[in-house]
This record gives C-alpha cells, structure tokens and sequence, in this order.
C-alpha cells in the first residue's frame, strides 16, 4: 500500500459546504421554508458553485432540505404529525441504544457523561439564548457518547438522521425552566442507570426523556 493509499480522505470543498450548511439547519439559523441559492452559500464561504451545488444534493438527500422543480431548495417544514412521528421513532430506536448501553459503557464513558452533565447544568435552566445554544451542542455530545457505548451501529445508523433534524435539535428553545430542569433530571437518571448496567432502567429513563420532549414540541 502507497502513501497516498493509507491516508484518511482530506474533506472536499463540497464537504465543507455540506458541513456549513448543515450545522447552521440543526441550530435554526435558517428559518423553516427559507430559499437557500447556492449563490447566497458560495457568497458566505468566498467558494464556486460547484461545490455547494452538491452539499445542496446531498443535504437534500438526507432530508435537511427539500427541492421543488422550478423553484429552488428550501429549508423544510413540519406537521404535528410529521413532528409526532419523528419523536416515536427516536423514542424506539433511542430507548434500546439506551438499553444496549447499559449493557457495554466503559466506566470512561459514564465519567464522560457526567463531565458533559456537569457542563450542561453550568448555568443551571438559564433560558438565555446563547446558553441554550451552548447546552444544544453539549446535548449532542451527551447523546452521541450513548450512543458509541451501545455497540449497536445499525441502530445507530438508523437514528443519525432522525436525532440531527433541525426540529430535533431545536428542541431547547422550546423548553420552559421547568422543562429543562425536567431534561437533565431524565439525563441524570440515565448516567445511573448506565453505572449500575440496568438496560430495563435505561430504556424506560430514555423512553421518558424523548416523550417529554415530543410533549413540548407538540405543545407549543
């Protein structure tokens, strides 16, 4: 094997776009049925067309937005119903990566989580813009790391999409103080679940997690 051969994948150009593009969709910084152009993309990275043009394709393919023939890309919108049925599909699918976590997290893992809790409750249920952003990312953090100690990489796989859809992540800014507080109370039963390898318990803690979640977008 050359060199060349055994060096990871430099990210493209087009890469780069996607990943722009994408971030900016989870933290709602493009509101639901914005036209996106791929010159306003390329204008904003100092970048050709080219590339963006297919980080727009592939963002569509993964459902972060929709084309309609003759008048552009846009960012997507969503029902209640849609809404309801993303939620029950991340609360089956993120219940037994729960349970199977339980079963295979490292003790590291568990220390991992709890730093990432610590942080996330740094501001206690500040509803302040900046910090419901900050407690966004840590989320995803905390919920990836789950899902790395599940050893269950189909299921994960199957929930990637559904976990980082734009209405998935802008839960938070929904949230009242209460309703947060509620939140890392569900992550806090979690982390004990995970250190006493309770895969029932884990289930049925992120069972909850996900559905007081689905209540809130639901709701409001």
């Amino acid at each position: 094997m050359n060199v060349s051969q055994g060096r990871a994948r430099q990210p493209s150009a087009a890469d780069h776009a996607y990943n722009y593009v994408r971030e900016r969709l989870i933290a709602g910084e493009f509101a639901p049925g914005t036209r996106l152009t791929e010159w306003r993309i390329a204008g904003e990275l100092g970048t050709s067309r080219t590339p963006v043009r297919e980080a727009m394709r592939r963002l569509v393919g993964d459902g972060f937005l929709q084309f309609q023939p003759n008048y552009g890309t846009f960012v997507g919108t969503w029902s209640a119903r849609e809404i309801g049925e993303l939620f029950d599909l991340r609360a089956l699918l993120e219940s037994e990566i729960a349970g199977a976590a339980a079963l295979h997290i490292r003790a590291a893992q568990v220390e991992q989580l709890e730093s990432l809790q610590a942080r996330i409750e740094e501001r206690g249920a500040d509803l302040d813009r900046d910090n419901i952003a900050r407690i966004a990312v840590l989320n995803r953090d905390f919920h990836l790391v789950i899902a790395q100690a599940s050893d269950s990489p189909r299921m994960v796989a199957m929930l990637t999409n559904a976990i980082e859809a734009p209405v998935v992540q802008q839960t938070f800014g929904r949230y009242t103080e209460g309703q947060l507080q509620r939140s890392f109370h569900h992550h806090r039963e979690l982390i004990d679940a995970f250190r006493s390898g309770d895969a029932a318990w884990a289930r049925a803690a992120m069972g909850c997690h996900v559905r007081a979640a689905r209540f809130v977008m639901l709701q409001r």
